[in-house]
């Protein structure tokens, strides 16, 4: 998801790895083979002539798919790597870091349903795990899920309390639930952590604006515009909440720049999936009808037609 301020475009992207403690559970001379130990390249060949047991042998063949799948997603191949996960996972079944990483990629393609239960599969075999329960709330988050989001998440803000993705993404827990001030606790955590976060600065405004505090919400959109004014949510929250201040000359120039910065941002279901609530909602809604974005909108739809033209000529 420009960044929106939730976890479906604005959450930082979902990272792929094979851990480390992954490696180091291959017998050392499947890991030679794999090209993650160091040594003798000859010792290795030999240790991989070496009869193998054939469960070893099928999670080595596991493992070598996933790291292949691994690379295939760093390319934007995400659905061959899909399915190569899919048949390391039927492979080696329990494997928490396999499953970990193919419901990853499950939330890379926007299918949280299977993302939730892959991870849940996880979870079962790696209770403790942080990074699991952090993907796995914000897989329940993208369903919309925001208790099992927040208990998921509350989980793993304990076993990594300074890891600032998991408590912004715990913060859009509580902000889906109406939870004001937990929300705004784990947004100023992760901004402690991490000053240049920019969308918990951004969502904080979201916080001070649902519970009457306008000018505070200003404030904390103009800072979020000093930190990245390269994304439309910011614009567009700034310009609604100076609309009903009475600004309305700077709160059209605003929502004009938002639109032509990203579209999607004119419509309210794109709004809703970035927490946007009822009062926001309901506020930018008269913003959006004025003549100055509807210029602009099609001001953008002109660029991109020249766009797409201008690639087709090529």
């Amino acid at each position: 998801m420009g960044m929106a301020c939730f976890c479906v475009g604005v959450m930082p992207p979902l990272v792929f790895r094979l851990p480390v403690r992954f490696l180091l559970t291959l017998p050392l001379g499947l890991a030679l083979g794999l090209g993650v130990g160091r040594g003798d390249p000859a010792r290795a060949q030999v240790l991989l002539h070496l009869p193998l047991p054939n469960g070893e042998l099928m999670r080595a063949q596991g493992l070598q798919l996933a790291t292949d799948a691994l690379r295939l997603a760093q390319f934007g191949q995400t659905e061959e790597a899909l399915r190569r996960l899919q048949l390391a996972v039927a492979m080696v079944p329990n494997s928490s870091e396999l499953l970990y990483v193919l419901g990853n990629v499950y939330l890379e393609l926007g299918n949280s349903d299977q993302a939730v239960q892959v991870l849940q599969r996880a979870r079962a075999l790696a209770p403790q795990d942080g990074d699991v329960l952090y993907s796995l709330g914000a897989a329940y988050l993208r369903q919309g899920s925001y208790f099992a989001a927040a208990e998921a998440l509350e989980r793993a803000v304990t076993l990594q309390p300074d890891n600032p993705n998991a408590h912004f993404q715990l913060g859009n827990a509580y902000l889906m639930l109406d939870q004001w001030d937990p929300a705004r606790q784990e947004y100023e955590k992760t901004l402690e952590l991490d000053p240049a976060y920019w969308p918990a600065m951004n969502n904080l405004g979201l916080v001070d604006y649902e519970q009457g505090d306008l000018e505070a919400a200003i404030k904390r959109w103009e800072r979020t515009l000093e930190i990245n004014d390269a994304v439309a949510e910011p614009y567009l929250a700034l310009a609604t909440a100076l609309y009903v201040r009475g600004d309305t000359q700077r709160a059209e120039e605003l929502a004009a720049k938002a639109v032509r910065l990203d579209p999607s941002y004119a419509r309210l279901e794109v709004l809703r999936e970035n927490l946007w609530r009822e009062k926001l909602l309901q506020d930018v809604q008269v913003l959006l009808r004025t003549q100055a974005v509807a210029k602009a909108l099609q001001q953008a739809a002109v660029d991109q037609f020249n766009r797409q033209m201008g690639l087709a000529a090529e």
